[in-house]
């Protein structure tokens, strides 16, 4: 493993203002931030790659992606604090391929099964929800309940 930066260590910024230079590469490690069943087919935690394209026109820090606003300050939040030097391993990156749903996940069937269900049940539990729906949104409008600053 390379070098670290953290925002937990004092003087850990300066250090690596310090050790940038245009053309450089540092990475970060993210967690996702989305709730749902997408959690499944994704990754828990996944790096991504920011290269130095130069300084800032205005401010004079060090900017990355050729975006004024990615700065170094930026990247410690936008990761979980900690900054490397080298792509971190046992971590995919970003554009790696998420686990193979047939096999895992909630509703994997394994590999060279076929779905054994009924379609039609599904269809029939959607068309009762959105029954519900209706019969809520006309009972609240009819006894004014659920109005918003809207109206």
């Amino acid at each position: 493993m390379g070098k670290t930066w953290t925002s937990r260590r004092r003087g850990d910024a300066k250090d690596l203002n310090r050790w940038l230079a245009k053309g450089r590469t540092v990475y970060i490690v993210q967690t996702p931030t989305y709730a749902g069943r997408s959690a499944l087919w994704n990754h828990r935690q996944f790096w991504t790659a920011h290269t130095v394209t130069g300084k800032h026109p205005l401010l004079g820090g060090w900017i990355f992606d050729k975006s004024a606003t990615t700065t170094v300050e930026a990247l410690f939040s936008l990761g979980d604090g900690t900054i490397y030097d080298t792509p971190p391993r046992g971590i995919p990156h970003m554009s790696d391929p998420g686990p193979d749903c047939r096999d895992e996940g909630l509703y994997g069937i394994g590999r060279g099964q076929e779905f054994k269900g009924n379609l039609q049940d599904g269809e029939q539990e959607m068309r009762r929800l959105g029954r519900e729906a209706r019969d809520r949104a006309k009972a609240d409008q009819k006894s004014g309940a659920r109005k918003g600053w809207w109206g």
